[in-house]
């Protein structure tokens, strides 16, 4: 018999989490003095590495008990439910860490980063594929497609691109440049989309509804609504110079 100081050394499980699984009732003691104090015995330890073992295999402590008293059927049916659940999760951490690599490649190098302008960058890298479904229901699928085309490399390359000019926009409303100083970043801002591109997601576009709105949760916009307001009224004048232009 031992007493739960010695049966914690044996294990390498401590003291409060042998208390824990007792309270628990997962593992309870096979023998408590009458002055309270716990005490072990080998059987105690095969039950503990079931605990560890289901542990491991990710399973929570409120499960285990349950899972400890199973049949042989049951008790598979759950291992592939928990495996199933653990290759959502690995997923989800494999997605995590290509974000952080984004993230860290994004700001190498960058004395000042803009908190709007980074985070809803990474956060159009998370929410990505739900803005293709997003977008499928209101434009031509093989148009979202083609706006979604990036490599990894190319997509760090425009993820810089729009942060630098996006900044610059921030400052240039900041110190309220005028229009002629500020189109030029706008150029610069979309002189990597190819132009036929812009020209369906224009043409497209005029097909929406004029009360469609954009889910906020989903497309994140790293500019204030006053921002926003200053950013159209210079685009439209960009427009109409464009059209100008064209006759």
């Amino acid at each position: 018999m031992y007493t739960i100081g010695q049966f914690s050394k044996k294990t390498g499980v401590t003291i409060r989490t042998l208390r824990y699984y007792d309270e628990k009732g997962l593992l309870k003691p096979t023998h408590v003095s009458e002055s309270g104090r716990r005490h072990y015995e080998d059987q105690d330890l095969i039950t503990l590495q079931k605990i560890l073992t289901f542990k491991f295999l990710g399973y929570a402590l409120e499960d285990i008990q349950s899972l400890m008293a199973t049949s042989a059927l049951d008790f598979h049916q759950s291992l592939q439910q928990q495996k199933q659940e653990m290759l959502i999760k690995k997923a989800q951490i494999e997605k995590t860490i290509e974000t952080l690599e984004h993230a860290i490649a994004l700001s190498e190098k960058q004395e000042h980063i803009h908190t709007d302008i980074f985070l809803s960058i990474i956060h159009d890298l998370i929410r990505g594929d739900e803005q293709k479904v997003y977008l499928k229901k209101l434009l031509p699928e093989d148009l979202v497609d083609e706006i979604y085309d990036f490599s990894n490399g190319k997509l760090l390359e425009y993820n810089k691109h729009f942060m630098s000019c996006g900044q610059r926009l921030k400052e240039a409303y900041r110190l309220q440049l005028p229009d002629e100083e500020v189109i030029p970043i706008i150029e610069e801002l979309f002189s990597v989309v190819p132009i036929h591109l812009i020209e369906r997601v224009i043409e497209a576009s005029k097909h929406l509804d004029d009360d469609v709105v954009f889910d906020d949760a989903i497309f994140q916009i790293p500019f204030s609504k006053e921002e926003e307001q200053w950013l159209e009224q210079i685009l439209t004048k960009l427009y109409f110079l464009g059209e100008k232009n064209n006759e």
